[in-house]
């Protein structure tokens, strides 16, 4: 379905939508990790936010990416559950507050063709995850692209300077290949774009 490195696609700033509520719920024992693997943004999330980057957890569950939280200090706004789990078709997990930077890009990474190239991608970026295993018997439900694409949209509306959808492996493909080959990009892309060109 491509390659990873690849995957970006650029929202339009003609077509923006309206805004509207996202259907989330606070998942407590990330927010309540949070404090400790966020850090505050150096511009007010209103300015900084011009990117959002779609990640894949590399394992089974929800607690599993969120133990990732509490163990190594890594972090993400979103977490969008697997079929097997409760919250998969009703709602996505908020992880971490938007305003806080999530730390799910290395800080020295970065792409020439997103934000000119600008390094430190958490202070201005917003962090999806997927639960899936990225293996190849592991694909990604029609639910789990509607919710991310939801959450693009819902970020979209509310934030101005939003600009580019990005995967992990395309600012550091030499370490991460998430959200994996089997991510149906193109397809992603569309429902996140759908009536709004």
């Amino acid at each position: 379905m491509g390659d990873p490195k690849d995957f970006q696609f650029n929202l339009p700033a003609e077509a923006k939508p309206a805004a509207h509520p996202l259907r989330e719920k606070i998942h407590p024992a990330a927010w309540a990790a949070a404090p400790d693997c966020t850090s505050a943004r150096p511009e007010a999330p209103a300015s900084a936010i011009r990117a959002i980057v779609i990640h894949a957890t590399a394992g089974a569950s929800t607690a599993g990416a969120v133990s990732v939280m509490v163990a190594h200090r890594a972090s993400f706004h979103w977490l969008v559950a697997d079929e097997n789990e409760a919250a998969h078709g009703d709602f996505v997990w908020a992880s971490a507050p938007e305003r806080r930077a999530a730390w799910h890009v290395r800080n020295n990474c970065s792409h020439p063709e997103v934000y000119d190239g600008a390094r430190r991608v958490n202070d201005w970026s917003l962090g999806v995850e997927i639960v899936n295993a990225q293996s190849g018997g592991d694909g990604f439900s029609d639910w789990q692209l509607r919710a991310t694409a939801q959450i693009i949209r819902y970020a979209w509306a509310k934030y101005p300077n939003l600009a580019h959808v990005v995967s992990h492996a395309r600012f550091d493909p030499a370490r991460r290949t998430d959200p994996g080959e089997n991510f149906p990009w193109e397809k992603f892309a569309a429902l996140t774009l759908a009536g709004l060109r």
